[in-house]
């Protein structure tokens, strides 16, 4: 690695930055939560090992932010000028939860993009189910047609079509 290019510089000095800052971010996290158990004297060390974990997914969370994420956001305006990398990656160790869902709606999108978004199955599902309603329904027009000079088939045929509106409507 040649240290003398400052662009391979400044990329060492962005991740190490990174780094830290998702450790200084997991570690204050931990810290908070365990706080109250140290006060009062209750803390369980059977616990130590989900403690590790948590800091250990907080530094992986804050370096996914800051150096994955964060370039793809645009931070060059007003107040955002402040979430340098290092920041952001205080920010991703601390709120872990918070890289996961932005991670999943990723996920979501990008499957969407390559599935498409189901609208034309849905589309062409409500369309075939009219359309079948419309074909039971002009099958039963010359029934009902027949029947309007008797009262009782009148009334059958308008019973037949009411069934159907029910059954179509419920499949």
């Amino acid at each position: 690695m040649n240290f003398d290019d400052p662009h391979i510089v400044s990329q060492a000095y962005i991740a190490l930055n990174a780094l830290c800052g998702a450790a200084l971010g997991a570690s204050f996290y931990v810290l908070l939560r365990t706080q109250p158990y140290l006060k009062d004297r209750s803390y369980n060390p059977k616990y130590n090992a989900s403690y590790l974990v948590r800091f250990g997914t907080g530094i992986i969370a804050g370096v996914i932010l800051a150096t994955a994420i964060g370039p793809q956001l645009d931070l060059s305006t007003g107040a955002a000028k402040a979430l340098t990398p290092g920041v952001l990656a205080i920010l991703g160790g601390y709120a872990a939860e918070a890289v996961e869902q932005i991670l999943q709606r990723l996920v979501e999108v990008l499957l969407a993009v390559v599935r498409g978004d189901g609208s034309s199955q849905a589309q062409a599902k409500a369309a075939a189910e009219q359309a079948g309603k419309a074909a039971r329904l002009q099958e039963l027009l010359p029934e009902l047609d027949a029947a309007r000079r008797d009262d009782a088939k009148f009334k059958a045929a308008i019973d037949k079509i009411r069934a159907t509106l029910r059954k179509t409507g419920s499949s």
